[in-house]
Order: structure tokens, then sequence, then C-alpha cells
């Protein structure tokens, strides 16, 4: 009798314990929801630029933004719009603005490469370039430029740093600034485009010239 109720007894304890473990067993989730990472490039989400404030809500004159990257104030805005077609290259030239610049503290070492002044002025230029082939394709939109015909600069002088010289893939589309400091005031700007190469860096097409006016 004692080892029928030992039996039964200890049937009982193994049951607690199964029932036990699998209460305490997190059940699987039916679909475990997946985070998909978003690509900045096929968005439409603005990249602010590391050394100099946004500018887009600029568009009055004297009027001024400030950031932790410093403050700009408006002198010149022209709205542009200009297009071109530039062998498989689909170059527009949007806006220009000329801004009185004063980096923060923290840029005015990425700024000493350019200029030691505290404060000065900066001319912006703003495009979007399409490769409009379906081969990869390599374009600069700014070879040269031209201030007044009195001064020159080359990306080389460029302080907006947004690599838009690089091989653009086929249907591929970039927007973004390109900027200089300016030692004088400006009234009309000259641009000279690179060729368009392809893979080969045989020139498809040679580069061509905006010119225009400020006023």
């Amino acid at each position: 009798m004692r080892q029928i109720l030992a039996t039964l007894m200890l049937g009982t304890v193994l049951a607690g314990c199964g029932t036990s473990a699998s209460q305490d067993t997190p059940k699987e989730p039916a679909s475990a929801k997946q985070e998909q990472p978003v690509s900045l490039e096929k968005t439409s989400a603005y990249v602010p630029n590391p050394q100099i404030p946004d500018d887009r809500d600029l568009t009055k004159i004297d009027q001024t933004v400030t950031d932790d990257k410093g403050d700009l104030t408006l002198k010149q805005f022209k709205r542009v719009n200009e297009t071109r077609k530039i062998g498989p290259i689909e170059m527009t030239i949007e806006e220009i603005k000329v801004f009185h610049a004063r980096p923060s503290y923290g840029m005015i070492d990425f700024f000493h490469g350019f200029t030691h002044d505290e404060s000065f002025d900066l001319i912006k230029t703003r495009v979007t370039i399409k490769n409009t082939s379906n081969e990869p394709v390599t374009f600069n939109p700014v070879a040269h430029f031209k201030l007044d015909a009195a001064a020159e600069k080359t990306l080389e002088d460029d302080v907006y740093l947004e690599s838009l010289a690089k091989t653009y893939a086929p249907s591929e589309s970039r927007s973004g600034n390109f900027g200089f400091i300016l030692e004088h005031p400006v009234d009309s700007i000259e641009l000279l485009t690179s060729d368009v190469l392809d893979e080969k860096q045989d020139v498809l097409k040679k580069g061509t010239t905006f010119s225009m006016s400020l006023r």
C-alpha cells in the first residue's frame, strides 16, 4: 500500500513540474516584425550639411538662420531653374544664393583651410544631376567657377563637399550644393562643367557653360 501511495505522489510531482515548465516557456510570436533599414539615398529625407547651416528657409534678403554650425544671412538670391543636356547628363541649376556666413567656434578649424576670417561672404549653387543613360558616366558639375571674370574657383575650393563630382550609375539622380568663399562682391557668375566620360574615360560630350546675372 505504501508503495502504491509513493508511486502516486511521485507521479503527481512530476506532472506538476511538467506543467510549470510548460507555463514558464515563452511562446514564439506568430510572426516576428522585421525592421527595414531606411536608405537616405532612396528617400526624400533632407540630409544636413555637416559644415554649413540649412538655408532652405532663407528666401528674403537680410533674413538670418542660426544653428550649432553658425549663422547665415541672405544677401542675394536668384531662382534659376535652368536645365541643360550634356550628352547623357541632365543638369539643372535650381538656385544661387549669396550669404554672409559666421561659423560657430566648432567650425573654425574647418574653415581655416579656406580663410582666416571669422566671417565672410559665401556663394552657393544648388543643382540636380541625372544620368539619363543605361551606362555609368563620370561628371563634375563645376570644373571652373568664374566670378565677374576677376576670380576663378574650382572644386578644390568647395566648402560644401557634397560629392557631386562622381561616377553616376545608370538613371541615378542626385541633388546637392557647391559653394565658395568670396573675396569681393559679385553680380554675375560663369560656370563650366567637366566633360562627360564613359567607363573607359573616353569623352562622350564636352562640358558646357552656364552664365547668369545675380541682379
